[in-house]
Formats: C-alpha cells, sequence, structure tokens
C-alpha cells in the first residue's frame, strides 16, 4: 500500500509542476524497487535539471527556458508512467498472465513488423480464392486460426507493454490504422486495445494516434472506436500541467461542427448504456409477461413445442384472440420504441450468454464479429448453411459481442425447436427485427453498439476488475464535464447535453456539467438551471455558487422574471432573511396577485418577522379560499401560536395529526402551542414522537426556537426540566 501511495504522491509533485520533488520521489520509490533501467533514466533526468538549474543560476535568461522545463517533465510522467505500468501488472495476477503468454512468444513487435504480418494476412486471404476447392477450406480454417491467435497476442501486447509510445511508434501505429492494405476487422481490435491501455495509463502519444485516427480514417467501424477511444482517455488534470498538447488536439476537433454533434450523441448514448440493467428489469417485470401468456408455445422436456389450439376457444370467447395479438403487437412495440430512443435491450438476455469459453479470451470481448473466425467457423459448420442465422448476423439489431453469443447459443438449441419451425428457420422465412443497410452503416449505430460491447465488457468480464470502468458513476463517463471542453466551441451544445439530463433525472451529473461552462455561456438559462441544482444540493461542498448568487445575477439579466423572483424569495427564505423575503414575495404577488403558493409564503415571511396580525388577515383569507389545504393550515396554526391563541391552534394541530401521515414538525409545532398554554405532559409526548420519529438530539428542541421559548416567558429551569422529561 506504501508503494502505490509513494507512486500516486509522485505524480502530485507533477501535476503540481514540483520536478525536484517528482525526482526525489522517484529516487526513494527506486531505493526500494532497485531497476537498473529505470535508474538510467532517471539519472540522466536529474542531470538534464541541473544543467539547466546551473545555467539558470549564472543570470543567463534562456528563452527556451519553459519548453526544456516542460519536456523534463514531460520525460519524468513516461518514466513515472513505465514504472507504474510495470507494477500494475506485476501485482496483478490477471494482468501477469497475460503479460507472459505475449511475452513468451518472442515476436519482434516492432511497427513495421506489425504491418507486415498484417498485410501477408490481406494478401494470403485473396490468394485463397486462387486454390483448389477441395483444399481452400482447410487452408481457410488454417489461416484464420493462426491469425486470431497473432491478433490475440498482439492485443495483449498493446495492453501490457511495459513502456509508453514513443512518437515514432505512434506514427507508426497511425499509418497501421489508417492503411487500405490492412483489414478493418484488426484495425478495430488494435483500436479497443489502444483505448483500454490509455485508459489505464494516459498516454498522449496513444491519445494523438486516436485523435487522427478519428480525423482520417475511411472506415467508419474504425472511426467510430478511435473516437469512443479518445475519450474515455480523457485526462483533464494533465492539460496545463504535463500535456497541453492534448487541448490542441482537442481544440481542433471542435473546430468542426459535426464533430461536435458527435460528441453529444455519444454523451447520450453512453447513459442510455448505463440504464441496461434498468431496461432490463423494465423489460422483464412489464413488457415480457405480456409477450408470453399472448403466445402459443410451451416449453417441454422435450424442447419448445408448439400448443395446440383450441376449438372451443372460438366459440367460447370470440375475439379473443384478435385481442391477444393486439396486446402482444403493443408490448412488441413498446420494446422496439425503446431501442429506437437508444435503450440496450438485448443487455438482460445475452449477458447470461457470456459464459461460453469464446469469452475466457480477453480480445474476443472486442472482435468485430465476422464469419470466419475460427470459433464461429466451427459453428457454422455444425448448423449448416442456416438462412435465419446468417440473416441475423448481416441484419440482427446485435452488438458484437451478442451475435457472438447468439451463435453459439443457436447451436446448442436448434435441435430443441419444433421440426416445423426449424424449417422456417432455414429457408429464411422467420426473421427478428432486421435493420435496414442505411442504418447499420450509419455512424450513430456502429458507435451505440460498440457502447454495448464495452458495457458488456465491464460489466460482465470476470476479470473486470484489473480495469478502470468508464460507466461507473465515478468514471469518465460524463467526459462533457471534462476542463478541456470548457470555453471551447462545444459549449454551443452544452445546453443541449444538460437538458436531456435533466430528461433523465440526472440532476448531480448536471450540476457537474454546469460547473464546465465559460462565463461567456452563463446565460440566463444556466443561471436558473445553476439556481435550481444549487437549492437541491444546498450541503454539496462543490458548488461553484449559492442559490442566492444564482437569482441576483438572472434577475440581473433578465429584472422581474418571476420563476427567478420566485427561486430568490425561496433562497432568502430558507436562510430566515425573512425581511428580504417579504420584499421578494411583495413583488411576486404585484405580477400574480392570486397566487396561493405566493400569498401563503408573504404571510409566512410576516410570522416569521413577528407582524401576526397582518399574517393572519392574509392566512385567514387563505383558509377560507381553500379550507382543506393542509400546508395553509400548517401556517395557520403556528401563526396562531406565535399571537398566543393557543386554543385555536390546538384545533387546527389535532385536524392536522388525524390524517395517515402525519407531518414530524406538526408534532414538534404542536407540542410548543401546548407547552406555552400550560399542558406539559401533552408537549412531551409530542416532543417525544417528533425526536422518535426524527432521530433528533432532545436539544434540537430548545435550539430550534430558543428565541420564542424566551419571547414566550419559559425560563432556564423550565427548559432543563422539560429536557429532564425528554
Amino acid at each position: 500500500m506504501g508503494t502505490i501511495q509513494n507512486l500516486k504522491s509522485v505524480f502530485d509533485y507533477l501535476e503540481a509542476r514540483n520536478l525536484g520533488a517528482a525526482i526525489i520521489g522517484l529516487e526513494n520509490y527506486l531505493t526500494i524497487h532497485p531497476n537498473q533501467v529505470n535508474s538510467d533514466r532517471l539519472h540522466a533526468i536529474r542531470t538534464d535539471c541541473q544543467l539547466m538549474a546551473d545555467y539558470w543560476k549564472r543570470g543567463f535568461k534562456d528563452p527556451q527556458l519553459p519548453s526544456l522545463f516542460q519536456a523534463l517533465l514531460q520525460r519524468l510522467y513516461v518514466l513515472w508512467g513505465n514504472i507504474c505500468r510495470s507494477y500494475a501488472i506485476g501485482h496483478n495476477s490477471f494482468m501477469s498472465s497475460i503479460y507472459m503468454r505475449q511475452h513468451m512468444s518472442a515476436r519482434d513487435w516492432s511497427p513495421q513488423n506489425i504491418l507486415e504480418e498484417l498485410e501477408t494476412f490481406v494478401s494470403n486471404v485473396a490468394i485463397l480464392e486462387l486454390e483448389p476447392s477441395q483444399q481452400r477450406e482447410a487452408k481457410r480454417r488454417e489461416l484464420y486460426c493462426q491469425h486470431q491467435h497473432d491478433m490475440n497476442v498482439l492485443f495483449d501486447h498493446i495492453l501490457t507493454s511495459a513502456d509508453l509510445w514513443t512518437d515514432g511508434i505512434a506514427m507508426a501505429m497511425e499509418e497501421i490504422l489508417l492503411s487500405p492494405t490492412v483489414d478493418t476487422n484488426d484495425q478495430q481490435l488494435i483500436v479497443s486495445a489502444v483505448m483500454l491501455s490509455s485508459m489505464e495509463l494516459f498516454d498522449i502519444a496513444k491519445f494523438r494516434t486516436l485523435v487522427h485516427v478519428y480525423e482520417k480514417a475511411v472506415d467508419e467501424r474504425v472511426r467510430q472506436r478511435a473516437l469512443v477511444g479518445w475519450v474515455l482517455a480523457l485526462r483533464g488534470r494533465l492539460i496545463a500541467t504535463i500535456y497541453p498538447e492534448q487541448i490542441d488536439l482537442v481544440h481542433h476537433l471542435l473546430e468542426d461542427e459535426d464533430h461536435c454533434k458527435e460528441l453529444v450523441e455519444l454523451q447520450e448514448q453512453i447513459v442510455f448504456c448505463m440504464h441496461a440493467e434498468h431496461d432490463t428489469e423494465t423489460i422483464q417485470r412489464e413488457i415480457m409477461p405480456d409477450l408470453l401468456k399472448n403466445q402459443s408455445l410451451r416449453m417441454t422436456r422435450n424442447g419448445i413445442e408448439e400448443a395446440e389450439e383450441d376449438p372451443m376457444e372460438d366459440i367460447l370467447h370470440p375475439g379473443e384472440q384478435e385481442r391477444k395479438l393486439e396486446q402482444m403487437e403493443a408490448s412488441f412495440q413498446r420494446m422496439v420504441n425503446m431501442q429506437k430512443q437508444g435503450s440496450d435491450i438485448y443487455f438482460g438476455g445475452f449477458s447470461q450468454m457470456k459464459r461460453f469459453s469464446f469469452f475466457n479470451e480477453l480480445s474476443n470481448w472486442f472482435v468485430p464479429f465476422y464469419p470466419n473466425h475460427p470459433d464461429v467457423m466451427e459453428v457454422l459448420e455444425k448448423t449448416g448453411m442456416n438462412r435465419f442465422l446468417n440473416v441475423m448476423m448481416e441484419k440482427g439489431p446485435f452488438c458484437n459481442s451478442d451475435k457472438y453469443s447468439f451463435v453459439f447459443a443457436f447451436q446448442q438449441v436448434i435441435s430443441q425447436i419444433p421440426q416445423n419451425m426449424r424449417g422456417m428457420l432455414e429457408r429464411g422465412e422467420a426473421t427478428l427485427n432486421e435493420l435496414p443497410s442505411e442504418e447499420l452503416e450509419s455512424a450513430a449505430y456502429i458507435r451505440r453498439t460498440y457502447l454495448q460491447d464495452l458495457y458488456r465488457f465491464f460489466r460482465l468480464f470476470p476479470e473486470r476488475s484489473a480495469f478502470v470502468n468508464p460507466f461507473d458513476m465515478d468514471g469518465s463517463f460524463l467526459f462533457f464535464a471534462d476542463p478541456i471542453f470548457s470555453k471551447t466551441h462545444l459549449e454551443l451544445f452544452f445546453n443541449d447535453v444538460t437538458a436531456f439530463f435533466l430528461k433523465q433525472d440526472r440532476l448531480y451529473n448536471v450540476l457537474k456539467l454546469l460547473s464546465n461552462y465559460g462565463e461567456a455561456r452563463r446565460d440566463f438559462q444556466f443561471w436558473m438551471m445553476y439556481g435550481y441544482l444549487a437549492q437541491h444540493y444546498a450541503n454539496e461542498s462543490a458548488l461553484a455558487f449559492s442559490d442566492l448568487q444564482c437569482y441576483t445575477n438572472a434577475l440581473e439579466i433578465q429584472p422581474d422574471h418571476e420563476r427567478a423572483l420566485a427561486g430568490l424569495a425561496r433562497a432568502f427564505f430558507y436562510r430566515e432573511m425573512y425581511k428580504e423575503a417579504l420584499e421578494t414575495y411583495d413583488k411576486l404577488l404585484t405580477i400574480c396577485p392570486d397566487k396561493k403558493s405566493y400569498r401563503l409564503n408573504f404571510a409566512a415571511s410576516l410570522t416569521n418577522l413577528g407582524q401576526y396580525d397582518e399574517a393572519l388577515k392574509e392566512l385567514y383569507r387563505l383558509n377560507y379560499e381553500f379550507p382543506d389545504d393542509q400546508k395553509v393550515n400548517r401556517v395557520l396554526a403556528w401563526a396562531l401560536v406565535c399571537e398566543g391563541k393557543y386554543e385555536a391552534a390546538d384545533k387546527i394541530y389535532e385536524q392536522l395529526l388525524a390524517t395517515d401521515n402525519v407531518y414530524p414538525d406538526d408534532l414538534l409545532n404542536y407540542g410548543y402551542s401546548l407547552w406555552f398554554s400550560g399542558h406539559i405532559d401533552e408537549a412531551a409526548d409530542c416532543f417525544h414522537r417528533f425526536l422518535k420519529e426524527e432521530d433528533y438530539d432532545p436539544d434540537f428542541i430548545l435550539e430550534n426556537e430558543a428565541v420564542l421559548l424566551r419571547e414566550k416567558g419559559i425560563s432556564e429551569p423550565e427548559q432543563q426540566l422539560m429536557l429532564y422529561l425528554l
């Protein structure tokens, strides 16, 4: 634990640009964990730092000093990152196992060699068509088996490579990911490996590669994976400190409005993924029961059988069959609509199908679906040319991970399906929600299904704890709140995302988003939203502005705006600034003289200011107009207590306490009324019930109304005796 803390403290020094302390911190670490290569690199950094300091001490003004210092800071970060990566691999059994597997392959991991191998594979696939038909399939199987094995090892290598990338490696890997002579499936898998690696430990070279691939890729699947990759790899706290280049890369992207729109879609799609479990519950609890009770299939020990129709059903219940069909269609359409809105409706079903041995291989969670995957080829040989299966794999509404699950599950259940239905499947006469080609090729669909692949990995992979989960509430899913996007062109779209989160009732996320607005974007709508959330999260330490500030600023933009005045009045009232609250409610009553809530709060403010006569005049009018309104009765009763009209107040409290849902404050205030009128036992009983309900300390009774107790002549000994009773 101490070792991890030492490495974290080094990063804190780097973030604070304290180069000297960071060097000392790494020296201390290497004293405990000696490593000749790392020690030599650190010695070189210290030597260069000392030369820079010596030159500066002599009084020379070197114009290159800022860039030299920044370069040293980055060199030290790279060394720190390499050490952290080695430590993480060495102290996690899963990461250690995949590191050892790729390390034992003794391959040449240079980008040049990787490119040659990938291009050779494409060439060999093309040559297959020239082979005699009787030899072609055997060679195809052998070729794809070897290639998939090589890609698995390459994936592991990228993920567990101890050293961060150099600029040269990054440029070469970028060429591979953009090359038209490399298979798109291989490029997509490599992008996922780069993303996973960057999420674990920020690497500016990998980040730059992902950004460039997103900008330049022609293949939309590669491009969308790169987009998700660099977004999830963002590290805002490194922006100004160590890698300001990250700002330039991202801000350049944001000059394109289409990029901004894709980021908005991506943010929303990530949230829809995170609702997968909730959507699954909705489907299982509300939709599936309707579908199952209206279908004509039944499960038997021999498999699924079609239930025989009852010939008397139409006679006894005419129209029942049509009603069932309509109900089933409505339930199915509801599920389709959920999917169109972005819901991951298949997560619940397919989450139970990730126990196939296929998913023991890490890279298989990220590999695009293709029929020549060795594991799939084996299944297709057993099931034959089933047209239903082929259509589902080509046009089915599933992510890649679920397509693999579908194939393996299909192999297991095909023999249990009734013969007549099996024939329909083999002829392709039955389909399941096929999607048109234009939708399958759209950027939004490709991105959504890839996010679903990622969500399944981070939720279901047995060794998922070895990775940083971006879908956790404290993860990087809320990337719009990253400081790198503040004061950029993307701010023009902030309100769209904020509105989306409000519809999803994710108020705390909205608060974080609003905190990222630059000053130029803090318009009337901003101050109103922030004011509302500041009242909702009044005790949140992260609040940048109070509700009082927000509504004041909003009124400077739109004076006499009703909702802004109402928010300001509430802010005053909650702070017990009753004079200011009274003045604000008075303004509101000039705008809406008959609005009940304003009149009631106006009267409450008068009560708290001790102006009981005026308060009671308004409260009696309200009570006459709304005799059954409990809020009105509650404020009226308390005003009567303050005025000393205890008998009238007690009658109202008895009515309030006779309801099924007793409001705890009514018990408290009734207790004060009884105490002030000399009914001590009954008052203590009310206080007891209140304290039990709210779990307060008895001292609260005295502290809550200390001023009023003095005004009513309750002496200090009497107060202590009440505490004694409680």
